[in-house]
């Protein structure tokens, strides 16, 4: 068996992350992943060191999948599911689905580990005590542990965590939009499906949770430009509408449609609204963009006020509003504080109404390799150590929007 290198897994080889080269090779890594789903009891799912929207809704949709075929499922994350998201939680709570979060050890063996929604291996939510599971090629009654994974990320550092033959990485829009891809295509198996008399694969909280994930890595579609993009995106979301929408109970509060489920992401705490305000107020303009760049001194101010998880969600928060304001692009830059990492992070995005724009063009531009996205919403990594004259990168690249 075959287990890839990276930062997180020392000693064996780097493994860029590719699409599918045939229908024919996703197909039979479909039949693979089935067949470790039929043999297999345990599962343990993991996910992103900092998730968001899809990479938890992709745990959880994996783990509904799973337990309709009657396995045991737990999903380790490092800090609790956010607020926004509570309905995800309760659905888990709901199905017996195992939450451990933050725990230093996992006091099972599991047949098989999922991770997804994860760029590279050093990304992968684990304590140091649970890294063994990666590290080595592990056995239960003498038979291997396979690492299965889901990713849509396919950046110039995009690096695979799955075995050789189980690796689900294509293009699309976010990871629940590969799980629902997969699930079409098991809809289809109706003599596996009656064999564990799964009767309804596309049920209520299954969809719920795949529209989560869509909505919130493509902001309800608003970053999307391509047509193949928008041509998935409205097949599977109009389809999953229909059934969130037919599956509702009268008088109740449960979610009805994609603009419920996108106002209930896009909330913020109180808490999180000061961050955000105090992050917009040093909003500038040039030209069509809207802009926050922080330095260090004023990254580490504010962040000493939150942790990072929720400066990042008022980041992109502020990101979004930056782009509306302008109309056309918005931009923001922080310094991660030491303890993450040596890296300023960039996140730039375009407005809803403007299509003609493919900001992954600046990648390329400015030969990043730490990055990626879509042609309405990027991010990239640069190291502290390479920036050099921080303000004299900015103005190249505020220049450089211009020209888009």
């Amino acid at each position: 068996m075959d287990f890839p290198g990276g930062t997180a897994i020392p000693g064996g080889e780097t493994y860029k992350k590719r699409p599918f080269p045939t229908i024919k090779e996703r197909n039979r890594t479909i039949g693979r992943i089935l067949t470790v789903i039929r043999e297999r009891k345990s599962f343990l799912l993991l996910g992103h060191v900092l998730p968001d929207e899809d990479c938890i809704a992709s745990l959880v949709t994996m783990a509904l999948l799973l337990t309709k075929f009657g396995k045991d499922v737990v999903i380790y994350l490092s800090n609790p599911i956010p607020d926004q998201l509570s309905f995800l939680s309760n659905i888990c709570c709901y199905n017996n689905i195992s939450l451990v979060v933050g725990s230093e050890t996992l006091h099972h063996e599991y047949e098989v580990i999922c991770v997804l929604d994860t760029p590279k291996p050093d990304m992968i939510s684990l304590s140091p005590a649970m890294l063994t599971l990666l590290r080595e090629e592990r056995f239960i009654d003498g038979k291997p542990v396979p690492i299965i994974e889901f990713d849509h990320h396919l950046s110039a550092d995009a690096e695979y965590s799955g075995t050789a033959g189980y690796r689900f990485v294509h293009y699309a829009t976010s990871t629940c939009e590969l799980l629902a891809l997969f699930c079409h295509k098991l809809e289809g198996m109706t003599e596996l499906l009656e064999s564990f008399e799964i009767r309804h694969l596309f049920s209520r909280n299954i969809v719920l949770a795949m529209l989560t994930g869509m909505i919130g890595d493509t902001k309800n579609g608003l970053t999307l430009k391509k047509n193949r993009d928008l041509f998935f995106y409205k097949l599977f979301t109009t389809r999953f509408s229909s059934i969130l929408e037919a599956s509702l109970r009268k008088n109740t509060e449960n979610y009805a449609s994609t603009h419920d489920i996108f106002s209930s992401i896009q909330l913020l705490t109180v808490f999180e609204k000061d961050i955000y305000q105090d992050i917009l107020a040093r909003a500038k303009y040039s030209g069509r963009t809207g802009y926050v760049t922080l330095n260090e001194e004023e990254s580490v101010a504010i962040l000493a006020q939150t942790d990072y998880n929720t400066f990042v969600k008022a980041i992109k928060s502020v990101t979004d509003n930056l782009a509306e304001r302008s109309g056309v692009i918005g931009m923001t830059s922080y310094y991660d504080p030491p303890g993450i990492s040596g890296l300023v992070q960039f996140r730039i995005r375009t407005a809803r109404d403007i299509a003609e724009i493919d900001l992954r063009t600046i990648l390329a531009d400015f030969s990043i390799a730490d990055g990626g996205g879509h042609p309405g919403a990027i991010g990239f990594r640069v190291p502290k150590s390479s920036l050099g004259d921080g303000p004299g990168f900015v103005s190249r690249l505020l220049r450089r929007l211009e020209e888009l």
